[in-house]
């Protein structure tokens, strides 16, 4: 039986400008009870240090697994997934927010809706690591299988069945961004159950310099691939 409802995994690289405020945002979730898995992907600055430092609060575990080597995005994810307790993942990146409520708000949905395999939410866009610099609003459709096929639905923190991912396969670790698009497609094509909440529970600080945005052109070459192997519809709710 899983120790918790939430594991968030978190994948570390050289982000110590990010951390400091990162590790604040998670000291102040409402939600008593959770875990948070690091994996650092061979940090040459002071990430390690800072998170080892940081005292959690009563109520949240952390666990940090240093790599010995440089490692991609999906490589860290799986391995966090493998060590975590709970019940459900979510990924929350260093540099994105998420408010105090939106764990708490993921943990009333697992509560009333238990056959859904993936939570996703719209999502605010911030110019900078603070709530209040909202540049926009990502409000994703709702879910069917063809959407999906032309468009990543589950945003950048969608809370997802471990047992799912793992039933899955875990992430594809040959690809460079678009890992998770090719994990949300398979889960759909395999009838797992998907389901967007109004709620939004975290910012994306989208920066120019940042991996989904100046590897673009890797993303799409990716995601054509993926698209072309999941076109077969799959089981809607």
């Amino acid at each position: 039986m899983s120790k918790y409802k939430i594991s968030v995994i978190c994948s570390v690289y050289n982000s110590s400008q990010w951390l400091p405020l990162y590790l604040e945002a998670v000291n102040d979730q409402f939600e008593r009870n959770f875990e948070i898995v690091f994996v650092d992907a061979n940090s040459t600055d002071d990430s390690v240090q800072l998170i080892r430092d940081f005292e959690f609060r009563e109520g949240i575990e952390a666990t940090l697994i240093k790599s010995e080597e440089r490692i991609g995005i999906y490589t860290a994810w799986n391995r966090a997934i493998k060590e975590a307790q709970g019940q459900y993942v979510m990924n929350w990146n260093t540099d994105d927010l998420i408010y105090p409520s939106g764990l708490q708000i993921y943990n009333q949905y697992i509560q009333k809706y238990p056959e859904i395999d993936f939570f996703y939410s719209p999502c605010c866009t911030i110019g900078s690591q603070n709530f209040d610099d909202i540049t926009g609003l990502r409000n994703w459709p709702q879910y069917s299988h063809e959407i999906l096929l032309h468009l990543c639905l589950g945003g950048p923190f969608p809370l997802v069945k471990k047992s799912a991912i793992e039933e899955c396969g875990f992430f594809k670790e040959k690809y460079i961004s678009s890992g998770d698009y090719e994990m949300w497609l398979n889960l759909s094509k395999n009838g797992f159950n998907f389901k967007k909440i109004p709620e939004t529970v975290g910012c994306f600080y989208y920066r120019e310099d940042s991996v989904s945005v100046k590897g673009m052109g890797v993303a799409q070459n990716e995601d054509r691939e993926i698209q072309n192997r999941y076109r077969s519809k799959a089981k809607t709710i």
